[in-house]
């Protein structure tokens, strides 16, 4: 068919089909993948942190050296001149170390806090970018704990985690070296390595549990604290702060109780880890001891095979201790997980919205705030033409401010379509409709920069977009004033904000 029969043919109508998937918002699949592009982003200045603590270890491994040549070479032959050049050499390379150690720590601080703001920088992105149902449906304090546990797991990333790595690695060549000094002395090392797995599988389940239950109680105390000071207007209305006060009390008391259940078995968890290591270096003195009575060990290999067994066992203490932390990361996940795995509102991927006429449609809408609730509304239809002034009286809770929030899609309908100018608000772009609708709340967000009079509660939308111009807005009395004179402006649990003209006491339907 040509264009020219097929015009010819066509009624003007056609229907949109569209996958639900592609209107479903983003949504991120969040584990440690998240943050791997912020690490690669720095890659550079990590693998330089890399080298400077592969450098290091190699000091360390030429330390016990220089204390078996001392101790076998210089004490026993008196070679005092072979004593001056070692020293000098053991001094060169401790001050070699301590700058080393000083520019990894530079290097490090430095990248974690590149690493900071970008991973920030996109979790408030995408917090912003949630639908308005997730923050009615948690406590304020709840989601602020979530948030600040991005900390704990980038500390964890960026910080032991990384060198701790290449120190394993580098525990495989020391006890390469071991072996060549003693295979004997060395089992006992290699057999300690097992005790400390054991132990971790023992205390793990229970201290997951612990810090769980911890987080819990954190949490709570925060949303408590935070909703106290924002309703503390309610609070001393009612006089009923003592009893305020034992709520506290009691939730402190219980949080207080749950930290030290935690801190109780990372201490033993600890004391069991610092007990194995103090029991490998006795069997390491007696094993050792007595292979020099016999011949077939120095005084001197003695002395560099229990250093060389510090540096193996070093980081596995680390190891030990960086197994609790990543339990901690574990629960620090999962809490971060809420937020990040809730999709997203759909933000401009779909069709920008034209200047608005302001016709306003409900087909058939039906809304319920919760799955487990009945409908505030049900089977809506309305029609509002451009320029109409209408009012809506209903108890508390009855919908009305629930009929903003469905046109500026801040709440998604159940059933039934909202449209304006014939849009269906479903496939356009929320941030251009936003922006093209004044709304004055009863509490206004951004309280530092709305607060004060209504009329700067309904330019903020317009001072946001950073017009060359301040549009003029009628004050808020001249605004009211030039409402219908049969109307009368009811608010939702006070006598009228302006009264009626005369003759018209009564509050008129909506109109």
């Amino acid at each position: 068919m040509n264009l020219s029969d097929f015009v010819a043919q066509w009624t003007g109508s056609f229907i949109l089909f569209t996958s639900k998937a592609s209107f479903a918002g983003e949504i991120a699949k969040f584990d440690f993948t998240w943050f791997i592009p912020a690490v690669i982003k720095y890659r550079r200045l990590l693998v330089e942190v890399l080298l400077i603590s592969l450098v290091l270890q190699l000091i360390g491994l030429a330390t016990p050296l220089f204390f078996q040549v001392v101790m076998d070479k210089v004490l026993v032959n008196h070679a005092m001149q072979t004593l001056d050049v070692i020293a000098i050499g053991l001094i060169c390379a401790i001050v070699f170390e301590v700058v080393l150690t000083g520019i990894r720590t530079y290097v490090f601080s430095h990248t974690s806090s590149k690493i900071d703001i970008e991973l920030g920088a996109r979790l408030f992105r995408h917090v912003l970018n949630l639908p308005i149902s997730y923050f009615q449906s948690r406590r304020i304090g709840d989601s602020v704990a979530r948030i600040r546990e991005l900390e704990n797991i980038r500390s964890f990333l960026t910080g032991n985690a990384i060198t701790l790595l290449l120190d394993l690695l580098f525990s495989l060549v020391f006890i390469g070296i071991m072996l060549w000094y003693s295979a004997w002395l060395t089992l006992i090392v290699v057999i300690s390595i097992p005790c400390y797995g054991a132990l971790s599988l023992i205390f793990t389940p229970v201290l997951r549990s612990r810090l769980n239950d911890k987080f819990n109680r954190s949490a709570e105390n925060q949303s408590f604290l935070v909703e106290t000071i924002g309703g503390i207007d309610t609070i001393k209305a009612l006089a009923i702060e003592p009893r305020w006060q034992h709520k506290w009390e009691k939730q402190l008391a219980g949080y207080v109780t749950a930290a030290l259940s935690s801190t109780s078995i990372s201490t033993i968890a600890n004391g069991g880890v610092s007990l194995i290591s103090k029991l490998t270096t006795a069997a390491i003195m007696w094993m050792g001891a007595n292979l020099a009575l016999d011949g077939k060990l120095t005084v001197g290999e003695l002395v560099a095979f229990n250093m060389l067994a510090g540096q193996v066992s070093s980081p596995i203490l680390r190891l030990a201790q960086l197994w609790n932390d990543f339990q901690q990361v574990g629960i620090s996940m999962s809490r971060l997980g809420d937020i990040l795995n809730t999709r997203t509102e759909i933000a401009g991927q779909k069709s920008r919205i034209p200047r608005l006429a302001g016709t306003i449609e409900f087909d058939n809408v039906s809304f319920r705030y919760r799955p487990d609730t009945s409908d505030v509304l049900r089977t809506l239809n309305l029609h509002i033409h451009p320029g109409e002034v209408i009012g809506i009286v209903g108890r508390s809770g009855s919908g009305k401010s629930t009929l903003t929030k469905l046109i500026q899609r801040l709440y998604v309908p159940d059933r039934g379509r909202v449209l304006v100018d014939g849009h269906d608000l479903s496939i356009i772009d929320t941030v251009s409709l936003r922006r093209q609708i004044g709304v004055v709340l009863k509490k206004t967000p951004c309280s530092r920069a709305a607060s004060g009079t209504t009329s700067r509660s309904a330019i903020l939308p317009t001072r946001l977009k950073r017009s060359s111009t301040r549009p003029s807005f009628p004050a808020p009395t001249i605004l009211f004033a030039n409402c219908p004179k049969v109307m009368t402006l009811w608010s939702e649990n006070t006598a009228p904000v302006f009264p009626a003209a005369s003759g018209n006491a009564s509050p008129s339907p909506a109109r």
